[in-house]
């Protein structure tokens, strides 16, 4: 139930980008309905709804269709697909919200206290600047997607999959005890993260160099950089995951780009 300290939430204004490649028109109102039903409690919401996949005309029309029966919902549809960055970012000029929400589209919000607990922490602890909650698989086995700092040594021990280093591969992955409590966060997964909208305007987003892979880990860089990432375990969201990295070496060959740009960008660090 919504506690009466969170009464005065109601006429915050929130925004939530979710960015779509090719998904099945299913999964696509899926989240749609989910997002527009946990947020129903907030007076003041634009859920965006952006298509980088845009010659695919029939995401194209449906994510029209579901704008013309909420006037919650706003269409972006770029040129061309240049990345999940870039994607994230056609929003930027259009944001007056105070909260701006990454969300990706296998996500599932369980209710609206949880966002509402989210942003009630930010509204008392006006330093944070990004906010990464629980992330939780569909059968409620946490996710272990909160990182350390990435170094060259931890990614290859990651990426390749070696049974060696066990204890420093769980400590990167903030292991043992790093998912039961609130604490700043060096590396946060980009699959649901919550900005204060002045931070992630004062950044300007997403670098567009990324096209994809680890986006998220220098987005967190470049928050802490001017504010301040918080792990937020006391509210959780639900999410498919899915290793494309793994999958193709179009993914692999892209990760491998990313981590070229990032180690670039913010120094190689071996170990």
């Amino acid at each position: 139930m919504i506690s009466r300290k969170s009464t005065n939430l109601k006429n915050v204004s929130i925004s939530i980008a979710v960015v779509f490649y090719n998904n099945g028109i299913d999964s696509i109102n899926k989240i749609i309905d989910n997002i527009l039903g946990t947020t129903v409690y907030f007076t003041n919401v634009c859920l965006y709804l952006i298509n980088n996949s845009p010659d695919n005309t029939k995401i194209n029309d449906f994510m029209n269709l579901k704008k013309s029966q909420s006037n919650r919902i706003s269409v972006l549809i770029p040129s061309k697909n240049k990345g999940f960055g870039s994607g994230n970012n056609l929003v930027l000029p259009m944001l007056t919200s105070e909260y701006h929400f990454i969300i990706n589209p296998d996500v599932i919000i369980p209710d609206q206290n949880e966002i509402i607990k989210m942003i009630n922490y930010l509204e008392k602890n006006s330093d944070i600047g990004l906010l990464s909650p629980l992330i939780k698989f569909p059968d409620g086995n946490i996710q272990h997607l909160l990182k350390k700092e990435t170094t060259i040594f931890d990614m290859a021990l990651r990426f390749i999959g070696l049974p060696f280093f066990k204890k420093r591969q769980k400590e990167f992955v903030c292991l043992p005890d790093g998912y039961s409590n609130i604490h700043r966060a060096e590396n946060v997964p980009g699959s649901f993260m919550l900005f204060r909208t002045s931070v992630f305007k004062k950044i300007n987003g997403f670098d567009e160099k990324f096209f994809l892979y680890m986006e998220d880990s220098d987005i967190t860089k470049s928050v802490n950089n001017v504010s301040e990432s918080i792990f937020f375990p006391d509210a959780f969201v639900y999410h498919e995951w899915q290793r494309q990295n793994r999958k193709s070496l179009k993914g692999i060959l892209t990760m491998l780009r990313s981590a070229s740009i990032y180690f670039n960008k913010w120094g190689w660090k071996l170990f």
